[in-house]
C-alpha cells in the first residue's frame, strides 16, 4: 500500500465520507478544508447561546449510506436521530384546508397508496389522481426517456390543484430545492422511488436531536485523525500538479506556510462553484469546467424564531402553502430547544429581496396559524445560503460530472456529481464513497 496520502480537498459531507471510507480500508488520507470547521453547507452555528444549524436539515430512512457512515465514526443513530413514521401535514393559509398524509405500518408501496387514499383534506377525485400518479411513475420505471419539468409531469398525470399546491410542490421543493417549473422530473422520480417504494421505513422522517456538526463532521474528523489521517482546517489547496496526465502533488497553505504534498491521488470535494478554481489551468479538464460553468444555483433561507419555552407545534414538522414559509419545525420536540421554531424557505423568490427584519416579521405572522395564540417573539436569526445547492433543472444530469476524470488519480466528490440524486446529504455521502472506491481500485 502506498505511503503517500490520498489528498482530499474539502471537509464537507462528501469529502469526509470519502476520507472515512478510505481510512476504514486502511489508506492514509490528508484532508484540507479552507473554513475553520468541517461540515461544509451542513454544519452548526451559534444562536442565542444555542447550537443550531446553518440550515434546518431533515433526513429520511432511505438515507442508508449517511446512517451507515455515522455508525462507522461512532454516532449512536438511535439517539442522535429521532425517527418518526411518515406523517405530512400541510396547512393552506388561504383556504384553511389542512392536508394530512399518514402512512400505516404496511409494506411498501402499499403504505403510500393507503396513505394517499385515506389522506385527510382531499376529495375522492384528488385521492384517485394521487394514486394514479404513483402508478404512472411505477409504470414508466421512474424514468422518462426525455426529461421534462416536474410541473409538466403533474400536468401530464392530471394532478389536481390541491395535490400540487399542498403535497407534490412542497415535496419537490424540499427534496430538490428547485421550483417545479424548472425541476427535473427524472431526478424527482428517482428520489420518489427510493423514499416510497422499497421499504416502508425508508419514508420515515429522521430529525437530528443534536446539531449537524456533531451528527457527523466532528466525529468523522476524530475518526480520521485517530486512525492516522490528517485534517487541516483553515488550510487551502492552491494548486494541483499534473504531469503526463497524472497527479504528482498538491501545493497547500497550512498555517501561512506553503507546502508541497507528494501524492498520486486527489479527491476534489469542494462545492461546484469552487471546483473550477482548481482545474481551469489544466486543459485536459476543460469539458468538466465548461459543464460546471452552465450550472445555476438556488438559495435556502432558514429563519430561527425564539418564543417562550411553552410554545409548541402540534407536530415536529408542519408544511404551509400559499405562504413564503414552507416547512416549520418545532426544535423543542426533537432537540431540546424549547420554544425555538425554525422555518425553511427553499429556492429563489421574493423573500430574497427582503431585509432580515421584514422577512422575520412576515414569517412570524404566517406561522401564527399553527400556534394556539400569537406569542411574543423574543429573538430571531436569519441564515441565507445564497448558493445552497445546484439548480436541479431539466436535463441537468447530462452535464453533471462523473466521479472519475481523464486525469489519472484525480476524482470528484459532491452532491453535484452524477449520482442521479438531487443536492442532498445522502447524495453527497454516496458521491464521496464512490470516489473513495475509485481510489482504492487503482
Amino acid at each position: 500500500m502506498s505511503t503517500e496520502p490520498v489528498v482530499i480537498i474539502g471537509a464537507g459531507w462528501a469529502g469526509l465520507a470519502a476520507a472515512v471510507r478510505l481510512t476504514e480500508q486502511g489508506h492514509k488520507v490528508t484532508v484540507f478544508e479552507s473554513a475553520k470547521q468541517a461540515g461544509g453547507r451542513a454544519r452548526s452555528v451559534s444562536f442565542n447561546d444555542l447550537d443550531v444549524d446553518n440550515g434546518q436539515h431533515l433526513l429520511i430512512g432511505a438515507y442508508t449510506e449517511c446512517i451507515a457512515l455515522m455508525k462507522t465514526v461512532g454516532i449512536d443513530t438511535k439517539t442522535s436521530l429521532k425517527r418518526l413514521p411518515l406523517l405530512l401535514t400541510v396547512a393552506d393559509k388561504s383556504t384553511k384546508n389542512k392536508l394530512i398524509l399518514q402512512a400505516p405500518p404496511l409494506p411498501a408501496p402499499l403504505h403510500l397508496l393507503y396513505a394517499l387514499f385515506t389522506a385527510k383534506g382531499l376529495k375522492f377525485k384528488d385521492r384517485i389522481a394521487a394514486i394514479k400518479f404513483s402508478l404512472y411513475l411505477k409504470k414508466c420505471n421512474y424514468q422518462l426517456k426525455q426529461d421534462i419539468s416536474v410541473e409538466l409531469l403533474f400536468r401530464l398525470t392530471q394532478q389536481t390543484d390541491i395535490l400540487v399546491r399542498q403535497l407534490w410542490e412542497p415535496l419537490c421543493l424540499s427534496i430538490m430545492n428547485t421550483p417545479i417549473k424548472e425541476a427535473s422530473a427524472n431526478i424527482f422520480m428517482n428520489a420518489f422511488r427510493d423514499a416510497f417504494t422499497n421499504k416502508r421505513k425508508d419514508a420515515d422522517l429522521l430529525l437530528p436531536t443534536i446539531d449537524l456538526s456533531n451528527l457527523f463532521p466532528n466525529a468523522a474528523v476524530k475518526y480520521i485523525e485517530n486512525n492516522g489521517g490528517k485534517v487541516y482546517l483553515k488550510s487551502r489547496v492552491e494548486n494541483i500538479e499534473i504531469s503526463n496526465n497524472e497527479i504528482t502533488a498538491v501545493k497547500a497553505k497550512i498555517d501561512d506556510d506553503k507546502q508541497s504534498i507528494k501524492t498520486s491521488q486527489v479527491i476534489i470535494a469542494t462545492a461546484p462553484q469552487n471546483l473550477n478554481k482548481l482545474i481551469t489551468e489544466h486543459s485536459t479538464l476543460n469539458s468538466i469546467s465548461n459543464n460546471i460553468e452552465q450550472f445555476n444555483y438556488e438559495p435556502i433561507v432558514t429563519i430561527y424564531l425564539q418564543y417562550p419555552e411553552e410554545i409548541r407545534l402540534t407536530q415536529s414538522m408542519i408544511g404551509l402553502s400559499n405562504t413564503l414559509s414552507q416547512w416549520v419545525f418545532d426544535r423543542g420536540s426533537f432537540c431540546q430547544q424549547a420554544g425555538l421554531i425554525s422555518v425553511v424557505i427553499s429556492a429563489s423568490g421574493e423573500h430574497m429581496a427582503m431585509d432580515d427584519d421584514t422577512l422575520t416579521q412576515l414569517v412570524h405572522d404566517e406561522i401564527s396559524i399553527l400556534l394556539a395564540s400569537k406569542p411574543t417573539l423574543i429573538k430571531s436569526f436569519v441564515i441565507r445560503e445564497k448558493r445552497a445547492t445546484f439548480a436541479c433543472t431539466v436535463n441537468i444530469n447530462d452535464i453533471r460530472p462523473a466521479n472519475t476524470t481523464n486525469v489519472k488519480g484525480l476524482f470528484l466528490a459532491g452532491d453535484y456529481t452524477n449520482t442521479g440524486y438531487p443536492a442532498t446529504l445522502e447524495g453527497a455521502v454516496r458521491s464521496g464513497i464512490a470516489a473513495a472506491k475509485h481510489c482504492y481500485r487503482l
